[in-house]
């Protein structure tokens, strides 16, 4: 039992609080002050304490220590990571079904935890959460949480994660947002399915949670090649998109008038699709979702007008770069970063737009883009210039999605890659 309920010790900081009690690496955390330690969100909470008498357990043994520390002094424990609470749900546009088969593992893995929304901004649906786990996300305060609503008829809803019972939705965001846990919420548009008169229902319901649900992310379903025995499903083109951007502005103005701010907010995928212009800074708010690429090209372009009135007219040596980025964001850097950068003088700069085999050609996000389609586009087209990747193409080790590396491409290449933050960033490394 203290095994399933508890946490493994995996590094005993030198000095810290826990290495003068002998808490050693393979000991188990199973209590803090009588409550139980499941996880690294339990042991957050209930070690904030000055005074924590702690059971741990080496070798089946239970041990017993006393710890009296500092408000802000931890007890200098790193614990094995937690196990990820698994999705049972079939949702029809699961972008995990539509991995090719040599993707590693955990690409596969669809992971349905509401901790991970807590911890990293992870969308759930919440179809597994129940009355015990929303009594704890009150109680630890484990606030914004991000959901995964797609639309608010049960009927349509059921048939877009695949299940066949009432989840019981909406009184979980009533307990929730009753309870001052923030929400925000994503709806991936499937066309002929949760858009039209769908969508519009799904606002009215949706809106009555204000402001306790913070923000709505409208995002097009995304459809790989890789849909092998899955529903048929259609994406959006640029009449469609357009549609979905009439409709969803006429709620935006409703909403900034009552409120104060447009509450449901589209991704930059519908704009750019629809061949609309990008909304300005002031509509996204506090960027609520921008991770969800709601505003992502504005916060990119922002950061380009900010730092091209610092760039100078030449560069001191000659310089030549290559951008790289997918097949949505091409022309925005072909018509807004590309003209201003060829003012420069010693400095040549091309764009490279770059088609996703990996995924199909349907999938034009430059954050989906991988080593292999790059490495091809430019065997094609050889070069000495720096290649510039954009940050978001790579997972927090560096890696691409078909596992390749930034060091990848420079070796078969034979030229200097860089990856590039910002454009501030950017500069640094050509200056």
């Amino acid at each position: 039992m203290q095994k399933k309920r508890s946490l493994k010790v995996h590094k005993v900081k030198e000095g810290g609080l826990a290495a003068m009690h002998n808490v050693l690496p393979g000991d188990r955390l199973v209590t803090i002050n009588g409550h139980a330690i499941r996880d690294i969100i339990d042991y957050r909470f209930y070690s904030a304490d000055n005074v924590l008498d702690c059971t741990f357990f080496r070798e089946e043994k239970e041990r017993w220590v006393h710890f009296k520390k500092a408000f802000d002094q931890t007890l200098g424990l790193e614990f094995e990571p937690f196990r990820f609470q698994k999705c049972t749900n079939h949702c029809i546009f699961c972008f995990c079904d539509q991995n090719p088969k040599s993707v590693r593992s955990p690409l596969k893995f669809k992971d349905e935890d509401y901790r991970l929304s807590f911890l990293y901004g992870n969308y759930v649906t919440l179809t597994q959460v129940g009355k015990e786990d929303l009594e704890r996300i009150v109680k630890q305060r484990l606030s914004p949480l991000y959901l995964s609503i797609h639309a608010t008829d049960l009927s349509v809803r059921k048939r877009l994660l695949g299940v066949h019972r009432d989840d019981h939705l909406l009184e979980k965001m009533e307990y929730l947002t009753r309870h001052a846990i923030e929400l925000h919420g994503q709806i991936v548009l499937c066309r002929g399915i949760n858009d039209g008169v769908v969508l519009e229902n799904s606002m009215a319901v949706l809106s009555s949670f204000y402001p306790g649900l913070r923000s709505v992310a409208v995002v097009p379903v995304g459809l790989t090649k890789h849909r092998q025995g899955l529903p048929a499903l259609k994406g959006y083109d640029s009449m469609t998109a357009r549609e979905v951007v009439e409709q969803i502005r006429v709620f935006q103005k409703r909403f900034q008038k009552k409120w104060g701010e447009p509450f449901v907010y589209l991704s930059d995928e519908f704009y750019l699709l629809a061949g609309q212009p990008l909304p300005q800074t002031e509509h996204y708010g506090n960027f609520w979702q921008v991770e969800n690429g709601v505003g992502l090209t504005r916060t990119f372009l922002d950061d380009f007008e900010k730092t091209v009135k610092s760039l100078p007219k030449k560069l001191e040596r000659p310089k030549q770069l290559t951008w790289v980025t997918g097949v949505l964001a091409g022309p925005i850097l072909l018509q807004t970063v590309l003209p201003r950068l060829g003012r420069i003088r010693n400095l040549h700069v091309d764009v490279q737009i770059i088609p996703n085999h990996f995924f199909g050609e349907s999938i034009t996000v430059s954050g989906l883009l991988t080593g292999g389609d790059i490495i091809d586009a430019f065997r094609r087209n050889p070069s000495d210039a720096l290649l510039c990747l954009p940050s978001n193409c790579l997972n927090e080790d560096g890696i691409f999605l078909d596992d390749l590396s930034p060091l990848d491409l420079e070796k078969e290449l034979n030229r200097e890659v860089i990856v590039v933050q910002d454009m501030k960033e950017l500069w640094k490394m050509l200056m």
